[in-house]
């Protein structure tokens, strides 16, 4: 029961925080920036440790170890910068994931599911040029629309996910 109740509490908080975000995207995409910011330079400390404990590639170590650090600082320094960034990297995402489902939907073409991925990949590539034609506004707003969505949908997620778990059984035994 209580673990039940702890996924539903936790699915209702993500929401909510979803729900912020897409009512302040600018405030969510800086949020995002710094916590990217953040994980750069954690990430890039634990390289340069990991090059003085280990003999077998320092140098590659070391050497990701500092651009991580710097990367990061640079994302907290200049978050705006950090936001353009993070924003040109998912418009080539988009980018490179339309390109693929519709090269996917070309291969299966006289196949009934070819829609969706056709209609998926168009959306994609949409979006990655929509960004690329407006950088800097879309900058402010698509890190925090992205992490709305995925806070919404992984809080409906947990929600959804223990409600029945008592209820189920194993497939196997089912019928039986």
């Amino acid at each position: 029961m209580h673990g039940r109740i702890l996924h539903i509490v936790s699915g209702i908080v993500l929401m909510l925080g979803g729900l912020l975000a897409f009512l302040l995207p600018q405030l969510a995409s800086l949020t995002a920036t710094l916590i990217v910011g953040w994980s750069f330079i954690l990430a890039g400390v634990l390289h340069i440790v990991e090059a003085f404990r280990e003999s077998e590639d320092r140098l590659w170590n070391g050497a990701f170890g500092v651009l991580g650090v710097l990367l990061g600082l640079s994302f907290l320094i200049n978050p705006f910068g950090g936001m353009v960034s993070l924003t040109i990297v998912l418009g080539a995402a988009f980018f490179a994931s339309g390109i693929m489902q519709l090269y996917l939907a070309g291969k299966r073409f006289r196949t009934y599911s070819i829609w969706m991925l056709a209609i998926s990949g168009i959306v994609s590539v949409a979006l990655a040029v929509m960004i690329a034609f407006n950088l800097f506004t879309a900058a402010v707003t698509v890190p925090g629309i992205l992490l709305a969505i995925e806070l919404m949908t992984t809080g409906i997620a947990l929600i959804m996910l223990r409600p029945d778990a008592r209820k189920q059984t194993d497939p196997a035994t089912a019928s039986v």
